[in-house]
């Protein structure tokens, strides 16, 4: 891929990462890619899917997405033929007051409404309606089986627009769910680390750790894998230990979801320099500096418990050789 907006051009496994100058470029960046994908797919007579992340990471990239359904003529008819899933949620149903956090919400507010005459017709989009109640079982069941169908289809494509937790985890699969989990949705308790990024993400919403609800629903990357083309959008300074654990070596770890994608022949990753910082470093000399550990320790803040746990997965990986606790 060739771009103005790619200051530098990184691989790890079967991913190329382009890494950009700030988030603005790192939004148009990919928007290109999929803009020029998914036009190729459709000549080819293609059924396009978007399977899309809600979250801050991609909030200049549906800037992108939104402006080039109001220009491109041409992008904006494939929009309102496609279809249009989600990775994740919070079991919140729509009449609960707390409906502003879900993932629904973002997507609808941030991505749908903004449209224009490119918002498909209703039936073309799908949204994880769960509630917390005995139904949401059959919800997830239902969901994976529309996701699957679609995997399935030889005349369907599916672009997935992924990001990185903080931790590691792709959509909401976590460490706590090995890698090789069975494809489908599950739900999962929300742990330590992903608790702190979403008090960072939405102080609105979460002012406290506790205040963060203690599961919801997500793909596996079992799932996750099975989308025909996938790019993640990392812009956060906040992300470095999780593009250097994800990117840092050419193998899965199985601690760090997010590193899967490597395994995926067509993926791309997007991210600034900031995030990226820690990675070019040791991509490029085979070493971390001492400000890329202070770096690294200060995203966790004074929790020690992470401190110690982000610098265990380096040195399990390889990429942190030196003894970890001096």
């Amino acid at each position: 891929m060739h771009s103005e907006h790619c200051a530098d051009i990184l691989y790890s496994g079967q991913t190329a990462i382009c890494v950009t100058d700030d988030p603005g470029a790192m939004g148009l960046a990919a928007q290109e890619r999929l803009r020029t994908f998914t036009k190729n797919r459709h000549a080819e007579g293609k059924r396009l899917v978007f399977w899309l992340m809600a979250a801050p990471s991609a909030f200049t990239w549906y800037e992108a997405f939104v402006r080039d359904c109001h220009i491109d003529r041409v992008f904006a008819q494939i929009v309102s033929q496609s279809e249009f899933f989600q990775f994740d949620d919070y079991p919140i149903g729509r009449t609960d007051p707390r409906f502003p956090v879900t993932f629904r919400h973002l997507l609808e507010t941030q991505v749908l409404d903004k449209l224009g005459n490119a918002r498909p017709p209703a039936e073309q989009i799908h949204m994880l309606e769960l509630t917390g109640g005995d139904g949401d079982s059959d919800v997830l069941r239902n969901y994976e089986s529309q996701l699957f169908a679609r995997a399935q289809d030889n005349d369907t494509v599916i672009i997935q627009v992924k990001g990185i937790g903080m931790d590691g985890h792709w959509g909401f699969h976590g460490r706590e769910t090995p890698l090789d989990a069975p494809a489908g949705y599950i739900t999962v308790p929300i742990n330590r680390q992903n608790r702190m990024q979403q008090t960072i993400d939405w102080p609105e919403f979460f002012p406290t750790p506790e205040s963060v609800p203690d599961s919801a629903a997500t793909a596996t990357v079992s799932l996750f894998l099975k989308a025909d083309h996938i790019l993640d959008l990392v812009p956060q300074a906040s992300k470095r230990f999780s593009v250097l654990a994800a990117y840092g070596t050419n193998d899965p770890i199985p601690g760090v979801p997010a590193s899967a994608i490597k395994t995926h022949g067509s993926s791309w990753a997007f991210c600034t320099r900031d995030a990226a910082e820690s990675l070019i470093t040791y991509r490029r000399t085979g070493a971390l500096s001492e400000s890329d550990l202070t770096a690294i320790d200060e995203i966790w803040g004074n929790d020690q418990v992470s401190r110690e746990w982000a610098r265990s997965v380096l040195a399990d990986a390889g990429i942190l050789v030196a003894d970890y606790n001096t």
